[in-house]
Parts: C-alpha cells; sequence; structure tokens
C-alpha cells in the first residue's frame, strides 16, 4: 500500500468516530432501517452465499447502474462463470435478485480496506466490472492486486469533473489500476484522459442504458385508466425542477382551446416529489384547478393540472401526452434525460440548458423545439397544439434518430469478454 493510501486509510479509521457521531448518527436509524436488515452485509459476506470463485463481479449504485449490470450479466451467462452483483443501495440489490440474472446479489462493501479485501479474498473474481463511475479508492485499489478492472459506460459529469481535479493526482494514481475504460462520449473520454487515464485505455462505445430502453417490452397505457378525456390535448412536464413550473403553469393557462374545441390538461411530474407541496401553493396563489395523483390515481372533471405525486409512473405520463416538456432545462441545471420521451414516440420540448446530456442534445436538437421563457415555452405548446402533422413529424423524426445511439451493449460485451 503506497503513501496515498496510507494516509487515506490513517484519516478514515481515526476520523470514523467524530463522522458517526456528529454526522452520521442522526441519519443511522432511517439508513438502517431503510436497508431492510441488509446494512450488515457491507461489513461482511459470508463465504456460504457463493457458489464458486473466479466469476464476475458488478460494482453499481444507482438503480440505472443496476439495470446496465443486469443488461451486462444476460449477455454475458455463455461465459459459464459465477455473476455476482454488489450494489449500494437496497433497492439496486432487490431489483437484482428479481432479475434472476445473478448468481449472487449482495450489499457493497464499505469502503475499507481490509472489509474491502475480506469480500474480494472471498470471491476472487477473475474481472471487476464498474459501472459509469465507481471509483472507490480502496475497492479499485485492494481489487488490482486480485484482478483485472474495467469501467463501462464510463460518464464524468460537470459536477464530479470539478471535484476530481481537485484531486488530479489521486485520480491518476487510481486509474492506472484499471485494465480499461469504455466510455459514453468523446467529452466523457476526453475528461478521463485528462484526469490520468491512459488514452490507449481508452474507447468511445455509447450509451447502454439506449440499447435498455429502445429494447425493453412497451405497454400500451390507455388515457381512460387516468380518467383522461380521448379527445384532450395534453401536456406532461417530466423532471421538472423549482422556477420551471411557474413557466409551464404560467404557458398553459394562456393556451387557447383546440381547433376541435379540446381541452388542453398538463401533468407536473417534478423530478424530487417532496416538492409537490411547493406546487400546490403555486397553483392555490394562481386559483388553478389541479388534482394529486396519489389521492385519485387520475386527474378530475374540470381540473387543468395533474401533479405527480408518486414514483415509477413517469413513461406512463410521457406515453398518454400528445407533447413532451423535460425540466432541468429551463434552468441551470444542465437538463435531465428527454430519450425517454423520444422513446415514447413524443414530440419534444425543452429548454437551452442541456449540458447533462450534451452528446444527447447535439443529435436530437434539430427534431426538438428548444425555448427559453414561458413566452416561447407557450409558442411551442401552441404549434404542436395547433399541428399534429407537426408533433407526428417531430416525434418520427427523432425516434429514427434514437436508433443510432444504440449498440453500447454488444461493444462493452465483446470489451468485457476481451480483457
Amino acid at each position: 500500500m503506497n503513501l496515498s493510501f496510507i494516509i487515506l486509510n490513517t484519516v478514515e479509521i481515526l476520523g470514523l468516530p467524530v463522522i458517526i457521531f456528529i454526522f452520521a448518527l442522526p441519519k443511522m436509524f432511517r439508513y438502517i432501517k431503510r436497508s431492510r436488515g441488509t446494512f450488515i452485509r457491507r461489513f461482511y459476506l459470508p463465504s456460504s452465499f457463493l457458489s464458486a470463485t473466479g466469476g464476475y463481479w458488478f460494482q453499481a449504485s444507482s438503480v440505472g447502474e443496476v439495470k446496465i449490470a443486469v443488461a451486462l450479466a444476460g449477455r454475458l451467462k455463455k461465459a459459464a462463470v459465477p455473476l455476482y452483483l454488489f450494489a449500494m443501495t437496497p433497492e439496486g440489490r432487490k431489483l437484482g435478485k428479481e432479475t434472476g440474472v445473478f448468481d449472487g446479489c449482495f450489499m457493497a462493501p464499505a469502503d475499507i480496506f481490509f472489509i474491502v479485501r475480506s469480500f474480494l479474498a472471498k470471491v476472487r473474481p477473475r474481472l471487476l466490472i464498474l459501472i459509469e463511475l465507481q471509483l472507490w479508492p480502496n475497492l479499485v485499489d485492494q481489487a488490482s492486486r486480485f484482478t483485472k478492472i474495467v469501467l463501462v459506460n464510463g460518464r464524468i459529469s460537470d459536477k464530479s469533473f470539478a471535484k476530481y481535479k481537485l484531486i488530479k493526482c489521486f485520480t491518476r494514481m487510481l486509474f492506472k489500476k484499471i485494465s480499461f475504460i469504455s466510455a459514453r462520449t468523446k467529452k466523457d473520454a476526453l475528461r478521463f484522459a485528462s484526469l490520468g487515464a491512459a488514452r490507449e485505455k481508452i474507447r468511445i462505445t455509447g450509451n447502454i442504458k439506449y440499447d435498455i430502453l429502445t429494447s425493453s417490452a412497451s405497454f400500451a397505457v390507455s388515457r381512460r385508466e387516468y380518467s383522461i378525456q380521448e379527445h384532450s390535448f395534453v401536456i406532461t412536464a417530466g423532471s421538472t425542477h423549482g422556477e420551471e413550473e411557474e413557466m409551464i403553469v404560467q404557458a398553459v393557462s394562456l393556451l387557447p382551446s383546440g381547433e376541435g374545441g379540446e381541452n388542453t390538461l398538463c401533468i407536473i411530474a417534478p423530478r424530487h416529489t417532496e416538492r409537490v407541496g411547493e406546487i400546490e401553493k403555486m397553483l392555490k396563489k394562481r386559483n388553478l384547478a389541479y388534482s394529486l395523483f396519489s389521492r385519485r390515481r387520475g386527474i378530475k372533471q374540470g381540473d387543468k393540472f395533474l401533479i405527480v405525486d408518486v414514483f415509477g409512473i413517469l413513461a406512463d405520463m410521457y406515453q398518454i401526452a400528445d407533447v413532451c416538456f423535460v425540466g432541468g432545462s429551463l434552468v441551470p441545471h444542465g437538463g435531465q434525460n428527454f430519450v425517454e420521451a423520444v422513446n415514447k414516440r413524443k414530440a419534444v420540448v425543452v429548454g437551452p440548458f442541456n449540458s447533462n446530456f450534451q452528446h444527447e442534445f447535439d443529435i436530437l436538437k434539430s427534431e426538438m423545439l428548444v425555448v427559453n421563457d414561458a413566452d416561447s415555452l407557450k409558442k411551442a405548446f401552441e404549434k404542436l397544439m395547433r399541428s399534429p402533422s407537426e408533433r407526428e413529424k417531430l416525434a418520427a423524426l427523432s425516434y429514427e434518430k434514437l436508433k443510432t445511439l444504440t449498440g453500447a451493449l454488444d461493444r462493452n460485451v465483446r470489451i468485457i469478454a476481451g480483457v
């Protein structure tokens, strides 16, 4: 263990009591309760839980990363080696178990060198597969002593890049221990290189999430399920952030009735459901009638707005819409992912801030309407309301372009098999 890791682990061990009692203790009970009895499994892995050693270790954090691991594991089954998922969250572990793809689904070890080492000594993986950017220092350091490491579907957000630049000497040391990096885009590849990864270890392969998205089964969703009349003009504003809802409501409130006299309905699905109260307060202030999804599982007759205050139904809300606005893009957040709406073959409207998905935006922006404020948002909605043919044309063209973003899954499977 070199000096940097000795310092890191000394600080970690000495500072652990302070971290626990000052910062972590207030949240510890809630975290352990949320972990559903799996918290202890981040510190100890019984050997009896493993069917065999020498397989692939998939390290994933979010549910989205677990879905990538599931897609890769499904293609790697023919390798005839054990496939193990190590997830950072109980939700990710649960999802992995439900798919039945893995030979074992466990909580990822706490990134303390002797705990990580004990896990690795029992699993003895032939390959460690990090999803997106799981740069846990002790995991990478200790795993490099047992096996090769690959990072797949790699991305570095603007926020992460700014932080990693401050510890470039440390990231360079970590990247030296990784055998191969598959980057989503050229921008990501350049960022990995600037943080110390050898250019010959990096390949641009695209985003596996789009292979998953376009290949997943799509089930028909009826407006009737949500008490929405078929002839209504429906706008779904998904993954919205603060200040955006006001612009959306202002734009929708000024829309005229459709040429056929159809009503305009607006579904607002905030990025963070804890903000629902803010949206309710704003609508009440404007004396606008609205429904909460959790109360009615749909919209009350006569209401113009439906606030989605539950998780997991955004895809349905996009599917029943005529037009989709994707949030995080009218404020300098960097944008949320608009590709799911494109995949539903809908006309899409976004704001100018899409740096989180710059590569996809550059490809699809000519088939989307880009707006800057409430007035231009209202004009975009009205244009699409008046012209069903324009909606259909934009939706079809963007969906065809979406297909050009696929193929990353096959490319990454070949990389893993060849390492």
